[in-house]
């Protein structure tokens, strides 16, 4: 007589391996991220340049506006591709992760909203078909995004950021 159930410990979670994987395609992912960003930074300021070239020349508040939505594009794809450094540095565990990212970004100009949301939609967006490793970047995402939050907010009280 056999009383244990038989699908007890038949999923435990990802594995090692899927852990390694799934942190690879949501680092790729957010490279991604990074690069979309750029791309509409880079054209932010193209546009900018061109307003100032052809002689017309907007209100000063308009291109203050158009600077400042250049430089936190910027800011954010420079932010993303951080914590996918990261993610990759300390590859099975994203609290480490997390808090190695918040130490190195300066805060002045980014919104946590702005790095989690796209650190999300990365998470969404892995190219794979290896269901394990895109459960496993979901997990990571997750872990790392609490992490984050909370170091981030555990830094604004410890007082200015680096470079903000």
């Amino acid at each position: 007589m056999e009383d244990e159930d038989p699908m007890a410990g038949a999923f435990t979670g990802p594995g090692p391996q899927d852990l390694a994987n799934g942190t690879g395609v949501l680092a790729s992912a957010l490279v991604r991220e990074a690069e979309s960003l750029a791309r509409a930074a880079a054209g932010l300021r193209e546009t900018l340049d061109l307003f100032l070239i052809d002689g017309f020349s907007p209100e000063a508040e308009d291109r203050r506006v158009m600077r400042e939505g250049t430089r936190e594009a910027a800011a954010l794809s420079g932010a993303l591709l951080l914590a996918a450094r990261q993610l990759l540095r300390f590859t099975g565990d994203p609290v480490q992760a997390a808090h190695e990212t918040v130490g190195r970004l300066p805060r002045g100009s980014l919104s946590i909203g702005e790095i989690v949301g796209h650190l999300r939609a990365a998470a969404l967006a892995p190219v794979t078909d290896d269901g394990a490793a895109r459960i496993a970047a979901a997990t990571i995402a997750e872990t790392f995004a609490e992490e984050f939050a909370a170091a981030w907010a555990k830094a604004a009280l410890a007082g200015p950021a680096k470079g903000g």
